[in-house]
């Protein structure tokens, strides 16, 4: 079963395997409001007018011995959680709008780190400092995390190739091999484009991490490490934009998780890059 905490973004994982009416039921059951101790399967039949059995089918699906299992242990991690009032009303004061953004971000960043591997994360950072070659590998507003990572990792001495283009992406992921790695970011885990490189750099032998909402998706089928990070929806920010916060500090840890591999050659290289940057801030 789920360990604490860890409920509600294992369940938002698992949709990945639902079917569109199932996904639905879901969304319905983690919208703060919908769901008590003391809510009725007929009741939530009625209001998504689908059947109590299919109810009882998707909490099965999510690892539940039934729907009131689900019903109690979904419910006290909600109410544990203060995740009411985020959507947007015409009253709304600026403060209100400020305290909705940051009662978000905490929520995805507490949900995030409750679900993060330490042995992933380890194993995923020993790959990446010792590969010969590191691909990174993204698109449309994923591409601003790799260009996080390709400044974080330059800046300590590790070098690494970002590609935007889909045709140069393939190209270099043709040319790996088993000494390299593709660090992949894709928050859906379904763009075309990027399960291709991806799967032409892995047959070529290449590691794969990925960064991606679930441990299910198609980009994390064919990875050796998943980084997951699986984000509340919100008509506030939407999924894909609560979860870059949660992918930028999920990289901020791995970027540390790398360093950690030689601290020495990672400090004096910092002092390198940082000395010589440092002509730009005279004045």
């Amino acid at each position: 079963m789920y360990i604490e905490n860890t409920i509600i973004p294992h369940i938002r994982m698992k949709q990945e395997q639902m079917t569109a009416t199932e996904k639905r039921i879901i969304e319905y059951l983690l919208n703060s409001g919908n769901l008590d101790f003391k809510t009725s399967l007929k009741d939530i039949a009625t209001e998504l007018n689908v059947s109590e059995a299919l109810i009882v089918k998707v909490a099965k699906l999510l690892g539940f011995k039934g729907f009131r299992e689900l019903r109690a242990i979904l419910s006290e991690q909600l109410q544990q959680q203060d995740i009411e009032h985020f959507e947007l009303s015409q009253k709304d004061t600026t403060q209100d709008l400020i305290d909705k953004v940051f009662s978000l971000s905490y929520q995805t960043i507490s949900e995030g780190k409750a679900i993060v591997s330490p042995e992933i994360m380890k194993q995923a950072a020993r790959c990446f400092f010792n590969a010969r070659q590191r691909d990174l590998y993204a698109a449309g507003g994923s591409n601003t995390i790799c260009d996080d990572i390709f400044h974080k990792f330059l800046r300590i001495g590790i070098r690494c190739n970002s590609y935007r283009d889909i045709h140069l992406m393939m190209m270099s992921a043709s040319l790996l091999n088993e000494q390299d790695v593709v660090l992949v970011v894709s928050h859906s885990g379904k763009t075309s484009d990027l399960l291709r490189a991806t799967k032409i750099a892995k047959e070529n032998g290449a590691k794969i991490i990925c960064i991606t909402h679930s441990n299910i998706s198609p980009i994390a089928e064919l990875a050796d490490f998943v980084i997951c990070t699986p984000a509340p929806d919100s008509p506030l920010l939407g999924k894909n934009a609560s979860a870059r916060i949660l992918q930028l500090i999920l990289v901020d840890a791995f970027f540390v998780s790398v360093a950690k591999q030689d601290i020495v050659f990672s400090e004096q290289n910092l002092e390198k890059t940082s000395l010589v940057t440092e002509y730009f801030r005279k004045k």
